[in-house]
């Protein structure tokens, strides 16, 4: 359990306490519980007369509200236990979703071809356009691998602390001067990506909040492209 579930279990477990479990700890309360108690008929005769009786009467009642205040105590713990147990499952089966992300990218050999070739183009910092027309349908392909990403944010399913160890590969193909010519921002095409568009948008808000993580090839950013601002707001691209 991370530092920030620990102390949001704690808060839980304090709110319960405070709107639950004091109002019924103040001795107002117990005496007038014990005289409502006790004023019944078919318990009058149980009650001794006098202090002593009622003293006794406030043990056992009081011995009663403590049993209920513990199960209260144990109840709320259970819910925090369930909880933590429902992230930790969660925590789990995102890991998995990126492991088989991640086997399925490498066993890719069209998708890897053109990571090598991405590679090599960052190498000589962009100076050489790596692809050529037959290219087209494998890059095309290596960027709709990361499309659905931004779907699975956006409705919760994943996170980008689940994802980002692949932040490389996608920065490293949308950022990339030669790619983004030949399909990102061509002119009338660039709307078909507007899913990447915005799964950059976020990506690199997102690293760039974590203490300034890296975002490779600045100098060739997809933010650069022209209808940039118009998809990422959705607004009209003419």
């Amino acid at each position: 359990m991370t530092k920030k579930h620990f102390w949001l279990s704690f808060i839980f477990i304090v709110i319960i306490v405070v709107m639950f479990i004091l109002p019924e700890l103040t001795p107002d309360r117990f005496d007038r519980l014990i005289l409502m108690y006790a004023t019944k008929d078919e318990l009058l005769g149980d009650v001794a007369t006098g202090k002593k009786g009622l003293a006794s009467m406030k043990y056992l009642f009081k011995l009663d509200i403590y049993l209920e205040i513990l199960s209260k105590i144990v109840a709320a713990a259970s819910l925090v236990g369930l909880l933590y147990q429902f992230k930790r499952d969660k925590n789990i089966n995102e890991a998995e979703f990126v492991l088989n992300i991640n086997n399925s990218f490498i066993t890719n050999e069209r998708l890897m071809d053109v990571y090598k070739q991405l590679e090599t183009c960052k190498s000589n910092d962009q100076q050489t356009n790596p692809f050529t027309e037959e290219d087209v349908i494998n890059v095309a392909n290596y960027l709709s691998f990361f499309e659905p990403f931004y779907a699975l944010v956006t409705q919760k399913v994943v996170n980008f602390s689940s994802i980002d160890q692949l932040a490389y590969r996608f920065f490293l193909a949308v950022n990339n001067r030669y790619v983004q010519e030949m399909l990102l921002c061509k002119e009338h095409k660039e709307i078909a990506w507007k899913d990447l568009y915005k799964l950059h948008h976020a990506w690199k808000q997102y690293r760039t909040r974590k203490n300034d993580f890296e975002i490779w090839q600045k100098e060739y950013d997809l933010s650069q492209c022209p209808r940039y601002k118009d998809i990422i707001a959705d607004r009209p691209v003419a």
